[in-house]
């Protein structure tokens, strides 16, 4: 009796199962689509409203022209748009008061494209952030410190004046300042518009088959920060947020798009004083339909947050003092919370967390070691970058000298590693550093 009882609830057990499985696969917006053709097509199942979270006062010091309350409105009512996304993001950010409403100014004079620019006389040009703030209590710094943080937002690039600073936005997100995408983005734009590559090689004191392929990349960035997709904007929801105050660090996940299910009374009355069979038959599949799915997508909540809290966990140094990654693999995490290696990878499948410096895909934690105990080649990599960047730009630092520092910071590559890292992060060698300066 007892085996026909445990053979019986694995039966009842593994479809349901299975099916959180599934939706812990699901990234916001397949989340959300789906929950939405579900309450569709089952009558027993409604969404509860949740209050709406972008009500913030203004201050009295802020006052000015620039209709605040008008603004907000226009976001909590209006369709899905750039605009309500980044407010969104912004709100579920330790940001102040201040930085905020500065972020709504420069939010409310984006353009279609997400570039801070406006049409005069059929012209496009950039905004001017000092007539933008000439009737406001902000200064220039502030607004240009709270524009370098929406930059940051997703999508990334948001906020830039026009397309060649979105170019080199990308180009220094990707290959950092010391690339030949950047260098020749910041340095020869006008021979490049031109297609004076040898100029160019020249110039840098590089082959023209570097140029040629920094180009090939340059030519692959995106020419707006929005893509446009039957009209809608295709965006990266953070799937939590994670916040760091005091060395304290605070996770929330980010349910404000996932729409909240119950059941709706009403049906369960009807349903106990139903006589007809076939219509109580038919409640009765969607009312267990319905109870399944809401205890499913708990369920995929709860290991949603455990996995990312002990990602978190493990890497918590670098969310607090922003040091360099440790090693971590799907297995340690699975371990650890006692459950598949396959749920930790379905958990991470394009997932992504917002953070002060940015939002980062939950792939982006792991990684294996690369020389010395507790270092990820990402955090090795990430180094030799830094490493570079702050160098004595008239004695570029070789290879064998970076080995060296990297040893006096406990990590132990060779190198070769070295060269092949450097390479990978598109930094050429020491001497043509040296040569393009």
């Amino acid at each position: 009796m007892k085996l026909t009882t445990s053979q019986l609830q694995k039966q009842l057990l593994l479809p349901q199962l299975i099916r959180t499985m599934e939706l812990l696969e699901l990234s916001q917006a397949e989340l959300k689509e789906l929950i939405e053709e579900e309450v569709l097509s089952n009558p027993v199942l409604e969404t509860i409203k949740k209050d709406r979270i972008n009500k913030i006062r203004t201050k009295k010091t802020l006052s000015s022209n620039f209709d605040r309350e008008a603004f907000l409105e226009n976001l909590s009512t209006s369709d899905v748009t750039l605009k309500r996304i980044l407010f969104e993001q912004i709100n579920l950010l330790n940001w102040s008061e201040r930085e905020k409403y500065i972020a709504e100014l420069i939010i409310s004079s984006l353009d279609e494209n997400g570039f801070l620019q406006k049409k005069e006389d059929g012209k496009v040009t950039p905004v001017n952030p000092v007539e933008l703030i000439s009737t406001l209590d902000i200064t220039l710094e502030e607004f240009e410190n709270v524009r370098e943080k929406i930059k940051l937002l997703s999508p990334m690039g948001i906020g830039c004046y026009n397309v060649y600073e979105y170019l080199l936005f990308q180009a220094k997100e990707k290959y950092g300042i010391q690339s030949n995408e950047y260098k020749i983005l910041s340095l020869y734009s006008d021979l490049l518009k031109k297609k004076q590559y040898e100029t160019i090689a020249k110039k840098m004191k590089v082959k023209l088959e570097d140029v040629k392929k920094a180009i090939e990349n340059i030519s692959n960035f995106n020419i707006s920060p929005v893509d446009f997709v039957n009209t809608h904007i295709e965006y990266l929801i953070p799937d939590a947020i994670v916040k760091v105050d005091n060395n304290k660090i605070e996770l929330k996940l980010n349910e404000e798009n996932i729409p909240e299910l119950k059941i709706n009374t009403e049906y369960i009355n009807l349903y106990e004083n139903l006589k007809n069979n076939s219509e109580k038959k038919f409640l009765k599949e969607n009312i267990d339909r319905a109870k399944i799915l809401i205890e499913n997508l708990q369920s995929r909540k709860e290991i949603l947050y455990k996995v990312i809290l002990k990602i978190i966990e493990k890497q918590k140094d670098f969310f607090i003092k922003g040091t360099s990654l440790v090693p971590l693999k799907l297995k340690d995490v699975a371990t650890e919370l006692n459950i598949h290696e396959s749920t930790v990878s379905r958990v991470i499948k394009n997932k992504y967390i917002q953070t002060n410096k940015g939002i980062f895909p939950l792939k982006y934690f792991f990684s294996g070691s690369s020389g010395g105990e507790g270092v990820s080649k990402n955090s090795v990599k990430e180094l030799i970058k830094e490493i570079i960047e702050n160098e004595d730009k008239n004695n570029p630092l070789n290879d064998d000298v970076i080995v060296n520092i990297l040893r006096k910071k406990n990590i132990k590559i060779s190198r070769r590693t070295v060269a092949k890292y450097r390479k990978e992060l598109n930094i050429p060698p020491a001497h043509i550093r040296k040569n393009s300066l």
